[in-house]
């Protein structure tokens, strides 16, 4: 088959990438899409950490920088080929050769010198910068190492921590490379690459995560073991393979009595920035199960074994029998931990849609919410750098409900972020002076993670003060949600307080990702008419958020008035 097909090459993201993209991408008889992997994390503010990244290294001794070179592509391979074999520190932007036999081409954002290769060359190790954590803490753990961006070759042991397996992509990609630089001479004899992740502490500078790509680690499906533990270069062989697999039988296609796609459209979180959704979706059945249950949905192996077992829609899987699934089912889906349960958990959401039912109890002893004569409902917003500009509470008292705020529009961080905590903080702490039986309810930890977080930077008496407080006086009330309710698409605030309080929020529009819009209009619009409309939108949208965590408390207390009543 390969000697009739033209030859072609994948980039570094296929591996870790919807194969259905793949075959839509090499099958001759759709249209072209443009498709950029960078567009997604250059609009989660991806490029910036990157490029302040590279700009660092750039900064050392022995780099070769080729990001801004002006040349073609084989001039920009020349150029990579004669820094490695100059046996540069660093080559940042560098333009592997390509690999026609095994289909492959590739940039990494950097290659770090490493340990010679067998033959006495140069040897390298790949890199790439990400915007997010790569690493977590374990007690004991010792394989990964870590350097810091101004000695990158410098690896020292990193204790207590290992890799976020669900981050495996980037290991992928990494992996990808490192096929790269063996097929042209200079992958180093010790199979390390590293990642620059944001796993910095407060305002430190990020750090390399090292990972040996030979490590198995990562969990995966096995037919006869259940689940297997591979390195991140098996599953990326594994997963290449496929794929060139894949764009070979999609290239054979001339839209005349052609078979049957080799690969389906399945929904996935993939398909929420890919091109060719328009194309996929036409094909996915409305009720499709990939489609429709969109919290805690299954992966793609549970979703093809369903469908082996005859089940592809929410309808069908809403009148199975789980029972009768499970022997079928557990063997093929034992790569993930609490199989049984996820199908279960799937299984009731089906029949919720299938009955149009948003929420459902699942609890029969009481909820318990407590409840006081003076109570607090607090929710902070965010800027994009994450700190923290709005402290809102909403203080109920037999006086009735009124909002309270503690804000600064500005671009804070450090002392200014302190000090506006520490306003809300003495406010709060007053008030619990006055009255000692006070409840500060809020939805998930959001708002003591930034509490806590703020008082241990700072050191802060008022901030550290209140974080006293949390153990007895704060309530989080989405744990009361979690453990009575279930809902078809989760239980985020805005669907508990919407579809089971029916509370609304004035704004069309609510949501935190939205708020952060605002807040950057409201300190940067263009008019000062802007900037105070985007104050107030943002205010009026806190101040809804805390009326909604007190709607849900009343609706939840209700449940339990009802169920006394009925006794």
């Amino acid at each position: 088959m390969e000697g009739s097909v033209t030859p072609f090459v994948l980039d570094a993201y296929t591996a870790r990438s919807c194969p259905v993209k793949t075959f839509n991408t090499f099958d001759p008889t759709l249209p072209d899409l443009p498709l950029d992997e960078s567009l997604r994390e250059s609009f989660q503010g991806g490029s910036d950490f990157r490029d302040a990244v590279l700009g660092r290294l750039a900064d050392g001794e022995g780099v070769v920088d080729l990001r801004g070179l002006d040349a073609s592509w084989d001039e920009r391979v020349e150029a990579c080929l004669a820094a490695l074999g100059s046996g540069a520190a660093v080559v940042i932007g560098g333009v592997l050769p390509l690999d026609l036999d095994g289909h492959r081409s590739g940039r990494p954002d950097a290659l770090v010198r490493g340990a010679d290769t067998e033959a006495g060359a140069p040897g390298y190790w790949p890199l790439k910068v990400k915007p997010y954590r790569v690493r977590e803490k374990q007690m004991g753990a010792d394989l990964m190492r870590t350097s810091t961006l101004e000695a990158p070759r410098l690896l020292a042991p990193l204790i207590d921590a290992r890799y976020r397996v669900y981050r495996e992509g980037v290991l992928l990609e990494l992996a990808h490379y490192w096929r790269l630089l063996e097929s042209c001479g200079f992958a180093s004899s010790e199979p390390l690459a590293a990642v620059v992740g944001d796993d910095r502490a407060g305002d430190a500078e990020p750090t390399l995560t090292w990972v040996d790509l030979t490590t198995k680690f990562i969990r995966t499906y096995s037919k006869t073991a259940g689940h297997k533990l591979r390195s991140a270069l098996e599953r990326y062989d594994h997963e290449h393979r496929f794929r060139v697999y894949v764009a070979e039988h999609a290239s054979e296609r001339t839209g005349v009595d052609d078979p049957p796609p080799v690969v389906r459209p399945i929904r996935v979180k993939e398909c929420e920035w890919c091109a060719w959704w328009q194309v996929c979706r036409p094909q996915i059945d409305d009720d499709d199960l990939s489609l429709r249950i969109s919290k805690a949905p299954l992966d793609v192996r549970e979703l093809q074994t369903l469908l082996s077992l005859g089940i592809k829609t929410v309808a069908e899987l809403a009148e199975a029998d789980v029972d009768d699934l499970l022997p079928g089912y557990l063997p093929l889906t034992a790569h993930r931990d609490r199989s049984e349960q996820r199908l279960r958990q799937a299984a009731r959401r089906a029949r919720m849609l299938a009955s149009g039912v948003d929420l459902e109890r699942v609890s029969v002893e009481p909820i318990g919410v407590p409840r006081s004569a003076v109570e607090v409902d607090l929710d902070i917003e965010t800027a994009d750098d994450g700190s923290v500009y709005l402290w809102g509470a909403l203080l109920t008292d037999a006086d009735g409900s009124r909002f309270v705020g503690f804000s600064e529009f500005d671009h804070i961080s450090g002392v200014r972020e302190i000090d506006l905590a520490r306003r809300f903080c003495a406010w709060l702490l007053d008030l619990v002076a006055a009255h000692p039986e006070v409840k500060v309810f809020h939805y998930s930890d959001y708002e003591t993670v930034h509490l806590q977080r703020l008082a241990e930077r700072s050191d802060d008496p008022t901030l550290l003060a209140a974080c006293a407080l949390i153990r007895d006086h704060f309530v989080d009330l989405f744990g009361y949600v979690r453990d009575n309710f279930v809902g078809v698409d989760g239980l985020g605030l805005k669907i508990v307080a919407t579809r089971g309080a029916g509370f609304s929020w004035r704004d069309e529009e609510p949501g935190g990702l939205a708020s952060q819009t605002w807040f950057n209009e409201a300190v940067d619009g263009a008019s000062a008419e802007a900037r105070a409309a985007a104050r107030e939108r943002v205010l009026e949208y806190n101040e809804d958020d805390v009326r909604a965590t007190l709607a849900v408390r009343d609706w939840l207390t209700a449940f339990d008035d009802a169920d006394r009543n009925a006794g």
